[in-house]
């Protein structure tokens, strides 16, 4: 899902934001017979030259990097099952200050899924792997999620200086009896984030291992049951070597009021049992949820009440939406509130626009919302993403693109903003190469660190194979 809304809903996004990645926009445009699996391979030859391209403290002199980009793919879905294979990595050759000429591999993805459909069941299997250099973090587009928003990664305000993170993240999911008045599903998860020669003594290594299991009840044709049991596990490599252990109990219940409205509620209990050096410290009490989804002619009306425990307490929030159908686009929009413990308050919303205008295409991002940092802290969150895409003749085109971020102050991590400005040109060369150029400029700016900026200007160029085998 990730990669189509990347591919077919802002091909052009991707070239502008994350270039590093671009051989695998671009592949997607290269007419192929229907039918069967598809396999592609991309090269790209990548040379950016720019200022403190590592966006250090104080700011470092003019550098240039070299990349030779490789990207394979193996994609297939038929009736009953989907099968998505993709890889993307760079050897890379930098002239930095202060570090001379070195040579490695670096940006490397991996992206696995697997999805099997029946009349009553479904299986799905997930296997994604990231790992980059620290100083050489290109865009805030790395972190986009299944639906294609930026959700910034807990350790965010520490990813300064050297080093290299990587992260894996497995997961299976079941689900058998999907037309009885019986239905079961179970899940498996695994996420490791590991660092290696980092600078910043706020980054550690971390293991989560999540499990569940649940039933539903078909009660009429009307209203389904749920009750759902997690438990998840987590061990931080941080100075107090902390674990922690959550466990949840849920019962839900969904009614299709009328054939507009439908309610859903939610009553549980958690707990959360953290230890470490430092002693244990317990978490727990009564959780639940509401919802409706209203339908309009022309689009929906939302209002969703939430409260929910974390480690440092409870967090409430309240949030009133809406979906607007728009030709050839899309727009939501979602307002509300949260209080996160202390009783500390504070707005959170979103906004999702995107449409194309004949041959372009303009889009905007907006979302505020609390979440956790890697000690386990709430922060209030901003993420802005806004671009523009023209057409210039039927071969080449133009994109801009601005991206804001903002997280908060906590106890351990300071108050930092990111901003990003993008101009880029793209011109396709033949049926297959392609040429990109553009200039970017960062800034980072770190309460009690300081301000770093990095302009550069980079030159990109190479093509795609695809071939059904």
């Amino acid at each position: 899902m990730r990669r189509n809304l990347l591919m077919h809903s802002a091909p052009y996004r991707v070239a502008c934001f994350s270039v590093i990645f671009t051989t695998v926009a671009h592949a997607q445009e290269i007419p192929v017979e229907p039918g069967g699996p598809v396999m592609r391979f991309g090269i790209y030859e990548r040379l950016e030259t720019g200022r403190n391209l590592g966006l250090d403290v104080p700011e470092e002199g003019h550098g240039t990097i070299a990349s030779t980009i490789f990207s394979f793919g193996l994609n297939s879905e038929t009736r009953t099952q989907t099968f998505d294979f993709d890889a993307t990595t760079a050897l890379r050759f930098s002239n930095l200050p202060d570090e001379g000429s070195e040579t490695d591999f670096g940006d490397t993805r991996l992206l696995f899924d697997y999805a099997r459909e029946a009349a009553n069941a479904g299986m799905l299997l997930e296997a994604d792997y990231l790992g980059y250099d620290i100083g050489f973090l290109r865009s805030l587009s790395d972190f986009v999620d299944d639906e294609g928003v930026i959700d910034l990664p807990p350790d965010f305000a520490d990813l300064t200086g050297d080093g290299t993170r990587r992260e894996y993240d497995l997961r299976a999911a079941f689900d058998f009896g999907r037309q009885n008045l019986i239905g079961y599903n179970f899940f498996v998860g695994v996420n490791r984030l590991s660092y290696s020669d980092t600078t910043d003594p706020g980054l550690f290594d971390e293991e989560t291992i999540e499990a569940g299991v649940g039933m539903t009840f078909s009660l009429s044709p009307r209203t389904e049951a749920r009750l759902d049991y997690s438990f998840e596990h987590n061990d931080r490599d941080d100075t107090d070597q902390t674990t922690e252990d959550r466990d949840d109990l849920i019962f839900g219940l969904t009614h299709e009021a009328s054939s507009r409205t439908i309610l859903d509620a939610s009553f549980g209990y958690s707990k959360i049992d953290e230890s470490g050096l430092s002693g244990d410290d317990i978490t727990e009490g009564y959780v639940g949820s509401l919802g409706l989804v209203y339908a309009m002619p022309n689009g929906d009306l939302t209002a969703d009440l939430d409260s929910s425990l974390e480690t440092e307490g409870r967090l409430d929030t309240l949030t009133v939406g809406r979906s607007l159908e728009i030709p050839n686009g899309a727009f939501s929009a979602s307002v509300g509130g949260a209080r996160v413990p202390g009783g500390e308050k504070g707005w959170i919303g979103s906004l999702s626009y995107e449409q194309e205008r004949g041959p372009n295409e303009v889009f905007a991002q907006l979302r505020r919302d609390v979440s956790t940092n890697a000690e386990r802290e709430l922060r209030f969150v901003t993420v802005a993403d806004i671009g523009y895409v023209r057409l210039l003749t039927p071969n080449s085109r133009i994109g801009l693109g601005a991206i804001y971020a903002l997280t908060e102050e906590t106890s351990t991590d300071p108050r930092t903003e990111y901003t990003e400005l993008s101009a880029v040109y793209s011109h396709r060369l033949t049926e297959y190469w392609n040429f990109n150029t553009g200039v970017n400029y960062r800034v980072r700016d770190e309460e009690g660190l300081g301000e770093a900026t990095s302009p550069l200007v980079f030159f990109q160029i190479g093509r795609d194979f695809v071939w059904r085998p």
